[in-house]
Order: C-alpha cells, then structure tokens, then sequence
C-alpha cells in the first residue's frame, strides 16, 4: 500500500505545486479507495488518511515526508507478526509521529500500542506462564545528512548502536531501562532507515505517572544523555551531551494506569524470581572448579583484561554508579554499582569481583566483572575472560 500511494502523490503533486481543495479530496479519496481494494492488514488507514489530510495543508514538501516512513503497522508486518499489525490499526493504539534530530541523527518515534494477546510471539516467564500483557513501540532512526543507515548484513550495522527504551516518571532511569525491566527488541533496515520494535511488558500501569522514550547513543543506558531529577522525577535531556539522546513523552490516557499493578510490577523487577535450578554440567563444573582458585592477586596470571571492556565511572551523591560492556562474541551487559557494597572502607586501589557469567561453552566464553576504586572516587569497570591456554 505505501509504495502505491507514493506513487500517487509523486504523480499528483511537484514540489513548486500548492495543493488545492479540490486535489486534496481526490488523493483522500483514491487514498481510502486503494485502501478498501487492498485488504491489507498494515497501514492504519484511518491514521493514513488523516497524515495525508494534515499534510496537504501545508504544502506538497511535507506530503513526501508524510510517506516516507513505514507506520508502525507495517512495521509489525515486516517482522511477521499479523496479531501486532491488527492492533496497531485498532482503537487502543497510540500514533505519534514525533521527530526530533540530534547528534548527526533523526530520530521518529512512530506510536506504540498495549494490550493483552496482541502479538503472536507471545513470552514465558521462567516457570512457562505466558506474559499475555504487553507493550510495543516503534522507532525509526535515520542519519541527518539522508545517507543511509547500514543494513544487517553489512560489516558496519552496529558501529554506531543505539540504546532505546522507555523511562518513567519518578523512577531512576540507571535503575529502570529496558534491559532492567525485562523488555527486549527487534530490528531491521528498509530504505537506509532504521527501525526497531521495542517488546516489554505493558507499562502502561503507569501512565498517571507519565512515559517517556529515550533514543541515545551506545548499547546501554548512559546516564550523560539525560538528567533525572530525583524531587520531581522529571527526567529531560543533557543539553551538552554529544551524541543522540532523543527524549519523547507518549501521550498515555491516565485512566488506563493500575497503581496496584505497578507497585507489584517494581517489586519484581527489584525482587526478581529465583530461577529453577539447572542439571549441573561438566562445564558448569569446570567453571566452578576455575573460579574457585581464582583471587583479585592472581587474576591476571589465569585471565586478561578485555581493552574494549573497560571504563571510568562516576558515582553520584547517592555512590550509585551505572556501567555497560559488551564482549566480541556477543555476552553484553549493563548495572549499577554501590559504593557501600563494594568499597565500604573507601579505600582506594581496592579491586573486587562484581559477579561472572558464562554460556555452554564454559571456560571459553567466561567473563568475569571487576570493579577498582581510584584515587580521584571514581570506579573503573573492566571484564576479563581465560586465558586461551585455560580452555584449550
């Protein structure tokens, strides 16, 4: 359907050309005839109809762009999900079409949509309970300068990530992200523009308190993009941040919050449920045999510091510090660290063990967190794996 009707305002409109009355009925009316021959399941053409109708008014300039992002609708179809293209054209969906440009990047957030059974990938929690109610959004990122962004099969999709994820109100945005909340995403590139569809469960409990979708730089929450205001709980952008940090408020209707659903919902993302213990595996044993013998002095003569992985981190008033790293062979991760739990006597050049992780590779893909006090109060954060001669 979009790629008949740009055909029809290219045909209908040149960019010198005002529309007049007379033009816009004939495209709303060829618009909506298209629409009921087609019998697509994507567009929203009810929403469709109304772009076209607002942006005629101000000239054929704007009709173009009107046309030149897919809506989320189709974005749910791209990804083959009928249930998610139906309840992006339906009642409860939330259009906003917002645009906003910063650090060589324009950034849309397109609309976003809640409800129970709407998509047909459909999460288990880990005792394989459905998560029938949840929360989708979508996002497309473009460069400023309309070069196009890489594809997924280029060696360059990925150099210059981008961090997406909706904030609340009055919660502390290091501690409430995406990745903390349990939400995830899928993405793919259409006509050099990006777009990524965000999956979480439905946080539209809190629409009293209000909604926001960031878009900044980097694979994890950075906390220079924005500044949270712990006595309001305004969350606003870092006006001198360098990068993208892209701020959106989704106009929610308040009376779909559940403050009982919401306080339950924070209690398990600060409670998370323990998981069902695994069989243990010879590489799980192996694992534990290894990191047994290991200690802060003789970490370096079994493991090495992976460059890539490590940063300078800043705690704030409350010792609170946020961190992210991500591995070459895939394992990433992002926290928040407490001064109080890893360094109560403040004492400088202390090094601890934050925690390890590892997948069915055992040893081989091992990775083992460190945090290191500094002189100056600040954390470095660095990741080290086996040495080869370890695993082989």
């Amino acid at each position: 359907m979009k790629r008949k009707l740009d055909e029809l305002l290219k045909h209908a409109l040149f960019p010198e050309e005002e529309p007049d009355e007379r033009l816009n009925q004939k495209i709303l009316d060829q618009a909506e005839e298209m629409a009921d021959m087609t019998k697509k399941r994507y567009g929203r053409v009810p929403a469709a109809v109304l772009a076209v109708s607002f942006t005629l008014a101000i000239g054929s300039t704007a009709v173009f762009a009107a046309w030149k992002y897919l809506s989320p609708a189709q974005v749910a179809e791209e990804l083959n999900d009928r249930k998610l293209v139906e309840a992006f054209q339906g009642e409860d969906a939330v259009p906003v079409d917002e645009t906003q440009e910063y650090g060589g990047y324009r950034v849309t957030l397109l609309g976003a949509v809640s409800g129970k059974n709407i998509s047909e990938y459909m999460p288990t929690d880990n005792k394989g309970n459905v998560e029938e109610d949840r929360f989708y959004a979508v996002v497309a990122m473009e460069r400023a300068d309309g070069s196009p962004m890489p594809s997924t099969s280029e060696d360059a999709y990925g150099e210059n990530p981008f961090y997406v994820s909706p904030y609340i109100k009055g919660l502390d945005p290091k501690r409430y992200s995406l990745m903390s909340m349990g939400g995830g995403y899928s993405e793919f590139v259409q006509d050099g523009i990006q777009y990524r569809l965000l999956d979480m469960e439905n946080i539209e409990i809190f629409a009293d308190k209000g909604i926001y979708i960031g878009v900044s730089s980097g694979i994890f929450y950075d906390s220079d993009a924005y500044n949270y205001d712990k006595n309001t709980g305004e969350i606003t952008r870092n006006t001198s941040y360098d990068g993208v940090n892209a701020l959106f408020i989704l106009p929610l209707d308040k009376s779909k919050a559940d403050p009982k659903a919401a306080k339950a919902f924070l209690e398990e993302v600060d409670n998370p449920a323990e998981e069902e213990p695994m069989e243990k595996t010879a590489a799980d044993t192996l694992v534990e045999e290894w990191i047994n013998k290991l200690t802060i002095d003789n970490l370096e003569e079994y493991a090495e510091r992976i460059a890539d992985t490590v940063q300078i981190c800043r705690p704030d008033a409350d010792g609170e510090f946020a961190y992210s790293w991500k591995l070459d062979n895939g394992t990433e991760e992002s926290g928040v660290g407490y001064m109080d739990e890893s360094f109560p006597d403040r004492k400088p050049g202390t090094c601890v063990f934050n925690g390890f992780s590892y997948g069915e590779d055992g040893l081989k893909d091992l990775s083992i967190e460190t945090f290191t006090l500094n002189e100056d109060g600040t954390v470095t954060v660095a990741v080290y794996r086996p040495k080869q001669s370890e695993w082989e």
